[in-house]
C-alpha cells in the first residue's frame, strides 16, 4: 500500500514524512525554490496542484524535465472535453458516481479519488481503473456521504484494522485534514493498524459515539462489495447488526482483540 502526504510547513519536519511514498505540493507562483525542490526529490513521486491558471507552456515544461512530476489540476479550471493533455495529470475531482468515473478514465487521468457511495463497490471500481493504468486514491479517515443524515455506519470510512483489506482494491491512501497531526495518523493506519477508543475520534463527519474495540473482525469484508444494498432493497442489515452487536459487547465488558499480523 502507498500513503501520500501533503509538504508544506506543518509537514516538512514529520517524523515519517519519508515514509511516504508520494508527496503533494500546492504551486505558488509567488515560490521561487520549486525548481530546487524537484530537483532535490527526484527519487520520489511529487504531485503538484495546480489550483489557479498558469499557462499551458509551463505546465509541458516541468513535467518534461521531472518524469516523476504529476500534476493535480482544479477540475474547474482545467477540464475542458475538447482538449487533451499529454503529461502525467489527475484532477482534484472528487468522484462518487460512475459517469464522472468512466469519463475521467476516458479524459486520461492518472489517478481518481474514490468517495461516498464507490466505496461500497471498490471491487468494479479497482478493476475498471487498472484498465485504464490508473489509480484509485481514497481518504481513509473521513466518514462521507452524499447526504448528511446518513448513518454513520452506513458512509464510506475505513478502519485502521481493515487497512489491509482494503489494500487490494486501493493504491494510494491520503489522510484529510490532517497535516498537524500527519505522524499520529500514519502510526495508526500504517504502522499500528489499530485503533482503541472510539472512531469518532479519528474518523471525521463519523457521527456515532461507537467504541473501535466492541467491532467485530471482518467489519469491512462486506462491506468493500455490497453497493449499498441496505439502501436500494434492504436486504442487508450487516451494519445494523454490528452497531447492536457492539452495544451489547460493550454492556458485557467483552472487547474485540484482534491479532496483528
Amino acid at each position: 500500500m502507498k500513503y501520500c502526504f501533503n509538504y508544506n510547513k506543518d509537514t516538512e519536519h514529520a517524523k515519517y514524512i519519508n515514509k511516504a511514498d508520494e508527496w503533494t505540493i500546492e504551486y505558488n507562483l509567488k515560490d521561487d525554490t520549486l525548481l530546487d525542490f524537484l530537483d532535490l526529490h527526484k527519487d520520489k513521486r511529487i504531485n503538484l496542484y495546480i489550483n489557479e491558471l498558469v499557462p499551458e507552456e509551463f505546465l509541458y515544461e516541468i513535467t518534461n524535465k521531472y518524469n516523476n512530476l504529476y500534476l493535480k489540476l482544479n477540475t474547474k479550471i482545467y477540464y475542458n472535453k475538447d482538449k487533451k493533455y499529454e503529461f502525467n495529470f489527475f484532477f482534484d475531482e472528487l468522484v462518487n458516481n460512475w459517469d464522472t468515473l468512466i469519463g475521467l478514465l476516458k479524459y486520461g487521468v492518472t489517478d481518481v479519488y474514490i468517495v461516498e457511495n464507490l466505496g461500497f463497490e471498490l471491487d468494479k471500481v479497482a478493476e475498471i481503473v487498472v484498465s485504464y493504468n490508473a489509480q484509485v486514491r481514497v481518504f481513509p479517515n473521513v466518514a462521507q456521504s452524499k447526504w448528511d443524515t446518513t448513518p454513520a455506519l452506513k458512509k464510506f470510512f475505513i478502519r485502521p484494522e481493515d487497512i489491509n483489506e482494503y489494500d487490494k482494491y486501493i493504491n494510494v491512501f491520503e489522510f484529510y485534514d490532517t497535516d498537524k497531526q500527519i505522524d499520529t495518523y500514519y502510526e495508526i493506519y500504517a504502522i499500528d493498524k489499530q485503533w482503541f477508543g472510539k472512531l469518532n475520534e479519528i474518523i471525521k463527519d463519523f457521527n456515532l459515539d461507537i467504541d473501535n474495540r466492541y467491532i467485530i473482525p471482518r467489519f469491512a469484508h462486506k462491506r468493500i462489495v455490497c453497493g449499498k444494498k441496505c439502501l436500494k432493497d434492504g436486504l442487508c442489515t450487516r451494519c445494523d447488526e454490528i452497531e447492536k452487536l457492539a452495544k451489547s459487547l460493550k454492556e458485557s465488558d467483552l472487547i474485540v482483540w484482534t491479532e496483528k499480523e
